[in-house]
């Protein structure tokens, strides 16, 4: 698949389910400010951290404030080997997405959601996420 758009009131139900099917390794990035104020239900977080117990790397790249990267880092607390959190002042680069073992990638745009497994067009945001990834701060 090329790219699919998902619906936005599904998209959460589908991203969990994808995340429960992952093996190696889930990759995110966030707008740190939008997840202060609209934080994602405490399952997905639930979700997150069974996962990286079963040894699954999260890697999580927040876009924002650092005082603000430190509350959701205290709020989330997903403390492991599996998992790396960082964050980066350059909001203006930001793009909301999440990739499940290199393979499957959701992201959103002005509201919409589309997802992919075609793989040249999640190598592109992999490509993003580990550029800017190697950016972020601890």
């Amino acid at each position: 698949m090329l790219l699919e758009q998902v619906d936005k009131n599904n998209i959460l139900k589908i991203v969990r389910k994808n995340v429960n099917k992952a093996k190696k390794e889930i990759l995110v990035t966030m707008l740190i400010a939008e997840e202060l104020d609209n934080p994602l239900p405490l399952s997905y977080f639930t979700l997150l951290k069974k996962k990286v117990n079963e040894g699954v790397f999260l890697r999580r790249l927040g876009f924002g404030r650092k005082e603000d990267y430190n509350k959701i880092k205290e709020k989330n607390k997903l403390e492991s080997n599996n998992c790396e959190f960082r964050y980066i002042v350059k909001e203006f680069e930001y793009q909301r997405l999440i990739i499940i073992d290199r393979k499957k990638l959701f992201f959103g745009i002005d509201g919409l959601y589309f997802a992919s497994t075609c793989e040249p067009f999640v190598e592109v945001f992999l490509k993003y996420f580990n550029y800017n990834f190697k950016k972020g701060k601890i």
